[in-house]
């Protein structure tokens, strides 16, 4: 399938004494029923001077249609710093690292920010992350890029649908677990960031909310019924009640796929 791709929001975990923005995410416009596609969020520090070079947990949550599935690919979490930033061992500040699916930050993120039909799917880093936003004198801060790989059931109805993402982190070694529900993670940086405007975020971008536009899968045969019966008449592959004379291409007629002749 040709695509079509967005730069748009993205939200994650940076440093402590830092406040990182969106910079942007790549999501593509149109999918296939059926289809996992990635999405490739990044942000990067501000640039306001601060230097801190700290470990924590990256918190992650995206937010999609009840019934869509979230995951991570190995190694999601990308770090990237300044050429002249170094780890302790000599090697550059530049590593992958992995993150999974949080039962608590899922439950926190849909108690604190819900919307109907939709859920929200969290995730944190699987250990304590090294950060290193340091001081940007020079245009090109440091970044970190988190991937999600999201699944759209095969019989989902076709259809527009929002995107919307939060980004967070936690420095104390319990994560976001030391937080019992939403309301005690009010105000902490576990909701520093989010594409949509709500209480509980402290940086909000609305504009940076996605939409991705999903389309049938044409090679599925659609369940369609009406007055003359179930699985009777001629209709589209996406449904759709044409006339006889009108039928072109792959139709389906009294409830079995079939393909029209070239004469």
């Amino acid at each position: 399938m040709k695509r079509l791709y967005i730069l748009t929001a993205v939200v994650i975990a940076l440093a402590v004494t830092s406040c990182y923005k969106i910079v942007n995410t790549v999501v593509p416009e149109e999918v296939t029923a059926g289809e996992t596609f990635i999405v490739t969020m990044t942000v990067a520090d501000d640039g306001d001077g601060n230097q801190r070079f700290i470990n924590d947990w990256s918190i992650a949550g995206i937010r999609v249609p009840e019934g869509w599935t979230v995951a991570m690919p190995a190694m999601a979490h990308q770090a990237f710093a300044e050429d002249w930033v170094y780890l302790e061992d000599g090697s550059k500040a530049a590593k992958k690292y992995s993150m999974q699916s949080n039962d608590k930050a899922t439950a926190i993120f849909n108690e604190a920010c819900p919307k109907n039909g939709y859920e929200w799917h969290g995730f944190q880093s699987r250990a304590k992350v090294p950060k290193f936003m340091a001081a940007c004198w020079r245009n090109g801060c440091d970044s970190i890029q988190v991937s999600f790989k999201v699944t759209v059931p095969a019989d989902y109805a076709p259809g527009t649908y929002d995107i919307d993402f939060i980004g967070g982190d936690e420095e104390d070694d319990a994560g976001i677990d030391k937080y019992t529900n939403a309301a005690a993670a009010k105000g902490t940086r576990v909701f520093h960031v989010g594409s949509f405007t709500h209480a509980y975020i402290d940086h909000k971008f609305p504009a940076f909310s996605r939409k991705v536009t999903v389309v049938a899968d044409p090679t599925k045969v659609v369940s369609v019924s009406d007055s003359e019966g179930e699985g009777k008449g001629i209709y589209t592959l996406d449904g759709k009640r044409v006339n006889k004379a009108d039928k072109k291409g792959i139709y389906i007629q009294n409830g079995k796929k079939t393909v029209t002749s070239n004469r």
